[in-house]
Order: structure tokens, then C-alpha cells, then sequence
């Protein structure tokens, strides 16, 4: 472009007074004169305000199409020498390792699968001990909450209590404990505060004779039995061991004994037993119904 503006200036401001030189004076001189030889297709598309048609639009087009090409190419020669180069830097820096790239990829393929191999062994070690935490936990909850199965093996020996004990009794132990039982008065023990019952001397033959207040039940138990209600929390006291009427009341009242002893007449107060009592309690009389048949 300074070449050019040269050119130029030295075509519009001429040496017309001195002669030449010598031939380098000459060529220095008339050469400027070339910028007059720009093709007259070119200087008109350049002057046009408006696109070429007809031959020169052709012209202009193949001239277009022709730029075109030649950008694309200078791009794909420059795509090709940075690919050559990019190639020819990591040959280079595979040179300059200490093992070849083929052998360093072999050896951390091998680490890679040895340490997959630990890390599998060590999963399936940490699986088994969490099993083995699981099974230790769960029989030390099982050990710290006795089952209901394990109190009734342990207390209803099998096949100890004969059947015909329980034949004359009249009252339904599956029943509900809000239900009303003939011949006594109940009403539901979640409202019923704690009753005292009132009892009556025996008479001389033996048989108790008592009458029951609200909310105690009477109970004919085998004397087997006996370890169970100590097991449950549920102590009988004697009719003639009980404490004063204003003084708190045992939930259990023992009236007397039938069957040559082997019989127990007992009050159960349920007002005055909690929640896991009456329910030990009711497996208890289930247990006794289902073996008198």
C-alpha cells in the first residue's frame, strides 16, 4: 500500500525539467506509470453505483466464485499445517517420556484392574459385617423385649391343666373388657375410677361368698396360674390381707380356693391395671379357655 501511494504521487507530481540519468533513473521514473494499466472492467464495476449485468455480471460472478474458492483453500492448507503440527508436537512428547506410550497405557490398565478387585472384595467384606451388625442388633432387641411366646412356654407347662376345671365356668374371657358379664356389676374400665370391693366371710364349708363392685371382675384360675400374674405385675392378696377402704386398693383380690385347692376365686380390678397387664392378662385367659376347650 506505501508502494502504491508512492506510485501515485509520483505520477500526479512528474520531473519533467531534468533529464535522465542512467537506466536505474529511467525505470525509478516511468515505472509509477503502470497504475494507469488497471483493466477498465474492474474500474468501471469499482465507479458503478449499481451491481454489473449481462457479460460483466458474469465476469463478476466467476470473479466472486473464484475468491471464494481460494479462501476455502488457504483454510484447508492452514486446517493441514496445524494438523501436521499437532501431530508432529506429540511425537515429539511421546520422545520425550521415559516408556513408550503403548507400554504406560498396558501397566495402568493392569493398577486399574487390580484396584477394581480390591474395591469389590472390600464391598462384599463391608456387606457381610453389616449383615452380621443387623442379625446381633436384632437379637438384642429381641432379647431385651421378651415375646409373648417365651412368657407362655415359660409359665403354661403343656398339658398340666385338665379340662373339666374349666367346663362350669359361665363367663367369656374373649369377650371385650367394656362388656357387662352376668351376675356382676362392670361398667368399662377406661372410665371407671378405682372401685374397692366388699367382701363377705366365707361360710363353713369352704365355699367363698362375696359380692364384687363395679368394675372387678371374679376369675377362676388353676393355681399354675399364679406364676404368670407374678410375672405380669398382677400380686392376688387375701381378702383378709387387704388395707383399709380409704387406702389404696391391690388390683387382685384372692376370695378363696375350690376343687380341693387346686382352683383360685379371684377380684380383678381392670380399672387398676395398665395397658400391657390387661393385655397379658387376656392372652393368659385365652390360652386357659382354648386348652378347657
Amino acid at each position: 500500500a506505501a508502494c502504491l501511494a508512492a506510485d501515485h504521487a509520483a505520477v500526479l507530481h512528474p520531473d519533467i525539467d531534468s533529464p535522465f540519468a542512467d537506466h536505474a533513473d529511467v525505470v525509478n521514473r516511468l515505472l509509477p506509470y503502470h497504475i494507469f494499466q488497471q483493466p477498465q472492467e474492474d474500474t468501471r464495476t469499482v465507479a458503478a453505483s449499481r451491481p454489473p449485468k449481462g457479460k460483466e455480471k458474469a465476469k463478476y460472478d466467476d470473479i466472486r466464485l473464484e475468491i471464494k474458492e481460494t479462501r476455502f483453500a488457504l483454510n484447508c492448507h492452514q486446517r493441514l499445517r496445524k494438523l501436521q503440527e499437532r501431530f508432529r508436537r506429540a511425537q515429539v512428547k511421546d520422545g520425550t517420556r521415559a516408556s513408550p506410550d503403548p507400554q504406560a497405557y498396558t501397566l495402568i490398565q493392569a493398577v486399574l484392574e487390580v484396584e477394581r478387585a480390591e474395591t469389590a472384595a472390600v464391598s462384599s467384606e463391608l456387606r457381610s459385617a453389616r449383615n452380621e451388625l443387623d442379625a446381633i442388633q436384632r437379637e438384642k432387641r429381641a432379647a431385651s423385649q421378651p415375646t409373648v411366646t417365651k412368657f407362655r412356654s415359660t409359665y403354661y407347662p403343656q398339658g398340666s391343666a385338665p379340662s373339666q376345671y374349666y367346663r362350669s365356668y359361665a363367663y367369656a374371657y374373649t369377650q371385650p373388657y367394656s362388656a357387662s358379664i352376668p351376675g356382676a356389676t362392670t361398667s368399662t374400665f377406661y372410665t371407671t375410677p378405682p372401685a374397692r370391693s366388699t367382701t363377705a366371710p366365707a361360710t363353713a364349708s369352704g365355699a367363698p361368698s362375696y359380692v364384687s363392685s363395679g368394675g372387678a371382675i371374679p376369675v377362676q384360675l388353676p393355681v399354675t396360674s399364679l406364676s404368670a400374674l407374678h410375672a405380669l405385675g398382677i400380686v392376688p392378696i387375701p381378702a383378709a390381707s387387704l388395707p383399709p377402704p380409704d387406702q389404696p386398693q391391690p388390683a387382685a383380690v384372692l376370695k378363696g380356693s375350690t376343687s380341693n385347692g387346686t382352683m383360685l376365686s379371684l377380684d380383678i380390678n381392670v380399672s387398676l391395671l395398665q395397658s400391657s397387664q390387661m393385655s397379658g392378662l387376656a392372652l393368659l385367659l385365652n390360652s386357659l379357655m382354648s386348652r378347657g376347650g
